[in-house]
């Protein structure tokens, strides 16, 4: 008998499982992997507090098997896909990211208060490149699904919500960081809670090679 594959919205009762589902075997012992795993859910409660939604969790039978996640963007009416990962190999081909991406675009149809009752413009996303090897790539899949190139940057996609519309994605200032005083002499790293834990486990590599680089430099963030 086949599996039914169950898809659920990320809520405070199933935060446990958004996260859990992204440590792989070898990373469980792993002190900064599961530290960034901790991080994660301070920003996915940050998300449903902001938004009411930040991901989907698939189910296949009984078994955690895969998620998507996005984020609003409100300025420019679209929803952007940030992750959708499915890690175990026994649950690759058998329909858990077309349903994790169909569940969503069925979602972004209906009319959202994040667009102000209207509904979404589109899904945008940027593929992941690194693909493990049999796993079907992220951009491949998206391009499957009826994904669309933006004619200006190579490596985003979208899929349209509205007849006719493209997607032209609006420049994204951040606030620039002003050095302080008691910057002088240190490497200053800017960093907040992310949707990936891997964010920090790379962000201990990172200090860990620039100690190597300049010994006995101070690394402030």
């Amino acid at each position: 008998m086949e599996e039914i594959i169950r898809i659920v919205e990320a809520a405070e009762n199933n935060l446990d499982d958004l996260c859990r589902l992204c440590v792989p075997p070898e990373r469980q012992a792993d002190r900064s992997f599961m530290k960034g795993v901790e991080l994660k859910k301070i920003w996915a409660m940050d998300m449903l507090k902001r938004w009411g939604s930040v991901a989907k969790i698939a189910y296949l039978g009984d078994a955690l098997a895969g998620l998507i996640q996005y984020t609003p963007i409100p300025e420019e009416m679209v929803v952007y896909i940030t992750c959708i990962y499915v890690p175990r190999r026994e649950h690759w081909r058998r329909g858990v990211g077309r349903r994790l991406l169909t569940s969503l675009i069925e979602d972004v149809r209906n009319p959202k208060s994040w667009f102000g009752g209207e509904s979404s413009s589109a899904l945008v996303t940027r593929p992941f490149p690194g693909e493990k090897s049999g796993q079907y790539s992220a951009k491949s899949f998206f391009k499957d699904m009826g994904f669309k190139q933006v004619e200006e940057d190579p490596g985003l996609l979208y899929y349209p919500l509205k007849q006719g519309f493209a997607y032209r994605p609006v420049e994204q200032r951040r606030p620039d960081y002003v050095p302080q005083e008691g910057d002088k002499g240190k490497v200053i790293i800017i960093y907040s809670p992310s949707f990936c834990p891997f964010s920090y486990f790379f962000l201990e590599k990172a200090e860990q090679e620039i100690e190597k680089a300049v010994p006995g430099v101070r690394i402030s963030g």
